[in-house]
């Protein structure tokens, strides 16, 4: 599934984690070995080095070294439930998460995979982090205490249902220093290659618990996360304090991307927003598709940004305006990779190859 439809099945998890179980813990269960697993769902994608990596449904994580013509081979990965992100540092370390919180990693170009990370550290995080704005408003009084109460409550009772949110974005500044981010306000650093996570969460002024779909970081220790409600939030201390900036728009972003001159934040309905100062404010790009983009790219002097039914946009403004380069093939599309001169646009089916038609 894409962001999009990951979106929407979030609190339908929640919802499922009070049926009696049925089958083992996804968590626990490794991804089956297939070879049909090149045709699954595959969600995100990203270069190790040379070699290209991706990350879909039941816990599928392929690696595929050369060209598009090269075979794609299926890693060992130690849970089955759907992976919505990958990233590499290097071409060696790398980090995917999913849903029930897990984040995984790997330090042989994506072979094998070790979890580090999962739903139920999530929600002890998160309850610690829930408890001390309880006794933080304490302290304060005034109208802010209910409001924290309130949020105790709902950690509280999710909690009870287990590791049932998903992590929808990863992003790694170097091989030791990372960010997980998700559903309901989840937000999560390391500084030592993923082995320990700590939240970020005290620190994000988002009180109703909004998702964050993506992270990316830029010069300096700038990090930013594109989320529900069509709000950017913005650390220029590398993740210790936030600010919320407004777009003006009150829909989903999905995805955030740093071109060296700009930042772009992109989501439902074709919406694309630039800022030109380092994220402190935001002008709409005049849209040139309804269909939701779910990727983005820098490559070369253009930008390319993928919509969910497989159209590419281009500019070659550092994002004022786009155009469209490629029409939608209707294969449900969630994300894409710019690969020596390709576009990669993984999906339903898996990843296929897309040429850019009207580019220059």
């Amino acid at each position: 599934m894409n962001k999009v439809l990951i979106q929407a099945g979030a609190a339908l998890l929640g919802a499922l984690a009070v049926l009696p179980a049925v089958a083992r813990d996804p968590l626990q269960t490794p991804a089956r070995m297939s070879a049909r697993a090149p045709k699954a769902m595959l969600t995100a994608l990203a270069l190790a080095g040379q070699r290209t990596v991706a990350v879909g449904e039941r816990g599928i994580i392929l690696v595929r070294d050369g060209n598009e013509k090269a075979a794609w081979a299926q890693a060992k990965v130690p849970v089955s439930v759907t992976l919505t992100d990958v990233t590499f540092a290097n071409g060696r370390d790398g980090w995917a998460v999913g849903h029930d919180g897990v984040i995984l990693s790997t330090n042989d170009g994506g072979a094998q995979w070790t979890t580090r990370f999962d739903g139920n550290k999530a929600n002890t995080l998160m309850l610690a982090d829930a408890k001390a704005a309880v006794e933080k408003a304490q302290a304060a009084g005034g109208d802010k205490l209910m409001d924290a109460e309130n949020a105790l409550g709902d950690i509280e009772a999710a909690a009870k249902f287990g590791p049932s949110r998903p992590l929808l974005g990863v992003w790694f500044r170097d091989a030791k220093t990372g960010y997980a981010v998700g559903a309901y306000g989840q937000a999560f650093r390391t500084t030592d290659g993923g082995i320990n996570w700590t939240s970020m969460g005290a620190g994000l002024p988002n009180p109703e618990g909004l998702h964050y779909n993506a992270i990316a970081g830029g010069p300096g220790n700038l990090l930013a996360i594109a989320g529900e409600g069509g709000y950017i939030y913005r650390s220029l201390d590398g993740g210790n304090a936030w600010q919320r900036i407004e777009t003006g728009y009150s829909g989903q972003l999905y995805g955030i991307l740093f071109t060296g001159r700009s930042m772009l934040a992109y989501g439902f309905g074709g919406h694309v927003f630039r800022s030109e100062d380092g994220g402190a404010t935001w002008r709409e790009t005049p849209a040139v598709t309804k269909k939701s983009l779910v990727g983005g790219a820098v490559r070369g002097a253009s930008i390319v940004l993928a919509a969910q039914d497989g159209a590419l946009l281009q500019s070659d403004d550092d994002g004022a305006s786009f155009r469209v380069v490629r029409q939608g093939d209707a294969v449900a599309t969630a994300g894409m990779l710019a690969l020596n001169g390709t576009v990669l646009l993984s999906g339903m089916g898996g990843v296929r190859a897309a040429s850019l038609e009207g580019a220059k």
